[in-house]
């Protein structure tokens, strides 16, 4: 299955008609203009149904763009549109809009949204490139893609993914925030999160480079590293097997903290997941079913002196017996 990336001005503009309607100040004229512009290409209503697909207008305090001050603050920015997104990003700022987390178009959430690849809370999901390599994506994660003939190039936005290339494949360029990869015909398992990018070679050998510090790292297969602010981490011998459980719907842990089990199910619910203080520290052992995490709380519970408090299905606290 063949993908494409929202050109950026394509989405710019789909940005800034998204922003012109949460403002409140669209004309009748503007609502026509904007119906136009969407028919005028189906690379504008793809872009259209993927800015309007973010979760801002649910966000709290979303619809305060009606409050006089910032309704005088957008009008004055006038119909540039370069300068009203400056705007709205300034309002956001000083919290106008109640802390809604945005920073235009080169956002996490927008770049998420509109990339080739995503997946959902809880959804994995695996494409066959054009050279033929295999891409999954773990869950809550987006990567773009850029496939030619002689040489790939995969952005990983956010979350997880595994990539396989057979020997046929040309070479491999693979960008997070941190690092930049280079392979051919390598099988790897890269993460990005808040403590920087985990890189795992499970096959073939993959330069690492950290975008902020100089050295390339060469990892071989059996080992990984992880890339941060600070640069390359040294590399760790790793179980291939466990670290690709993932992909087989599998969480092993071997004696992990409670806390630590629960952070990492929490990635494949939607709501709240955590522990109080007095159990985070217990320790666990036994494999856990992603597809089902409502049973994985109950071998959680069956295993340890615990038991799992539910506010709401969106809510969810384990705490002592």
């Amino acid at each position: 299955m063949s993908r494409v990336s929202v050109n950026p001005r394509v989405r710019d503009m789909a940005i800034d008609w998204m922003v012109r309607m949460q403002s409140g100040l669209m004309s009748a004229a503007d609502h026509l203009a904007l119906q136009q512009w969407r028919q005028a290409s189906t690379d504008h209503e793809y872009a259209w149904q993927r800015v309007s697909s973010l979760p801002l207008l649910l966000q709290p305090g979303a619809s305060l763009l009606s409050d006089p001050a910032a309704r005088r603050a957008l009008e004055s920015a006038g119909v540039d549109p370069q300068r009203r997104r400056q705007v709205l990003k300034c309002l956001l700022a000083i919290s106008l809009l109640g802390g809604v987390c945005w920073q235009g178009a080169e956002s996490t959430l927008v770049r998420s949204a509109l990339a080739s690849y995503r997946t959902a809370t809880g959804e994995r999901r695996q494409w066959r490139l054009a050279d033929g390599t295999l891409l999954w994506l773990n869950t809550a994660s987006a990567a773009n893609v850029d496939g030619r003939t002689d040489h790939s190039q995969v952005q990983l936005i956010e979350g997880e993914l595994a990539l396989n290339a057979g020997a046929e494949s040309g070479s491999l360029q693979l960008v997070t925030p941190d690092a930049v990869l280079h392979a051919r015909g390598a099988n790897l398992l890269v993460r990005h999160d808040r403590q920087g990018t985990q890189v795992t070679v499970l096959r073939g050998l993959v330069q690492v480079s950290s975008r902020h510090n100089r050295g390339p790292l060469l990892l071989e297969a059996g080992w990984r590293t992880r890339v941060d602010a600070q640069g390359i981490h040294p590399a760790s011998l790793t179980d291939g097997f466990l670290a690709q459980a993932w992909l087989r719907s599998i969480l092993p842990a071997e004696r992990m903290r409670l806390d630590a089990l629960l952070a990492e199910l929490s990635r494949y619910r939607p709501g709240v997941l955590r522990c109080s203080q007095q159990v985070a520290a217990l320790r666990v052992t036994g494999s856990f079913e992603l597809d089902d995490t409502d049973a994985a709380l109950a071998l959680v519970a069956h295993a340890l002196p615990v038991r799992i408090e539910r506010r709401t299905r969106f809510w969810v606290t384990v705490v002592p017996v």
